[in-house]
């Protein structure tokens, strides 16, 4: 009979991993061009020291390095949740390139860390490129949810509603920063301020501000502002469908399941997926069997939408899971 082998044996036998290498070579490979996946995720969850140290070797990077860099940790963020980039991104927004800044707050979605408030607002206020600009202007959102939850010092929030307010209204400020400024604020509430600033917006002429108006109604979970959603969802324009489709969902009233049931055959796709999205977020016997006749014959580029719709719909109400 074999004699068994032992723990101590076994962890023997296992192949040894590698240390990551050091930082210093690290920034050296990346400084010659190559921004590969296993360089960049080194970049992750850096300690203070590390990020001073890449901080100074980050402007010694070509431009074109510094953006492929930002662009490949926003994309490993995304598919390994236990990558974070927080402290590396924090030294791209200080980047001269005004892409790489864009790019780096954008990156930082799911960070909500307490300084990125004043950063943020920082950028809105003084940033040169209004590109800038507008991208912290919309990361300024999850702080403005969070000051709507009570979850934010009520100076912190009032100065940050006000801002908001002030940049989303003053029409010398460019076009994509009053719309961003205008979706974030909305969730402050529905004071007279808040719901000019969006009926404004609403009846402007520029197409895009009033499909940020649209967004606003729907973050504002205002049912006050259900029937324009309801009468956009047969807008000539995709985009403003697109969003009425959006905000339909937010503000979750049954009353729109027969118009989005409609609009789940629309031609243009994101129109349709934001329709179908939107009855997930609804729910209820209207939407659930809306949503299982069009899974009996789903077009192919519909399947991932519905069935995503359909889970959380049927989550949402189980006494209605019955059936295939």
């Amino acid at each position: 009979m074999p004699t068994p082998t032992s723990p101590a044996q076994l962890r023997s036998q296992r192949p040894e991993v590698p240390d990551p290498p050091p930082l210093a070579d690290t920034l050296a490979a990346l400084g010659d061009g190559s921004v590969d996946a296993v360089l960049v995720a080194r970049l992750s969850d850096l300690g203070r020291d590390d990020a001073r140290t890449l901080g100074r070797a980050w402007c010694g990077f070509d431009a074109a390095t510094r953006e492929a860099i930002v662009r490949r940790m926003e994309e490993l963020s995304e598919e390994r949740m236990e990558l974070t980039f927080g402290r590396a991104l924090r030294v791209a927004i200080a980047d001269e390139s005004p892409v790489v800044r864009q790019l780096a707050v954008a990156a930082l979605w799911e960070d909500h860390g307490d300084d990125l408030l004043g950063l943020f607002r920082d950028l809105v206020a003084t940033d040169p490129s209004q590109d800038v600009r507008a991208e912290a202007a919309r990361g300024l959102d999850r702080f403005a949810e969070r000051a709507a939850d009570g979850a934010l010092d009520d100076v912190a929030a009032r100065e940050l509603r006000d801002q908001l307010i002030e940049t989303a209204g003053d029409e010398r400020n460019p076009l994509g920063v009053r719309r961003r400024a205008l979706e974030s604020v909305a969730v402050l509430g529905s004071d007279a301020e808040i719901l000019k600033l969006i009926q404004d917006a609403y009846e402007d002429e520029d197409e895009s501000l009033r499909a940020s108006a649209l967004v606003a109604m729907g973050r504002s979970l205002d049912e006050r502002w259900l029937e324009v959603v309801l009468d956009e969802l047969a807008d000539p324009e995709a985009e403003l469908r697109f969003e009425a489709a959006r905000a339909s969902g937010l503000l979750g009233d049954d009353r729109a399941v027969p118009d989005l049931t409609r609009l789940v055959r629309d031609d243009d796709a994101e129109v349709r997926h934001a329709a179908i999205a939107a009855l997930g977020q609804i729910g209820g016997r209207a939407a659930i069997r809306a949503l299982r006749e069009m899974a009996v014959d789903p077009e192919e580029a519909d399947v991932e939408a519905i069935e995503a719709a359909l889970e959380e719909a049927t989550a949402v109400d189980e006494p209605m899971r019955v059936g295939p």
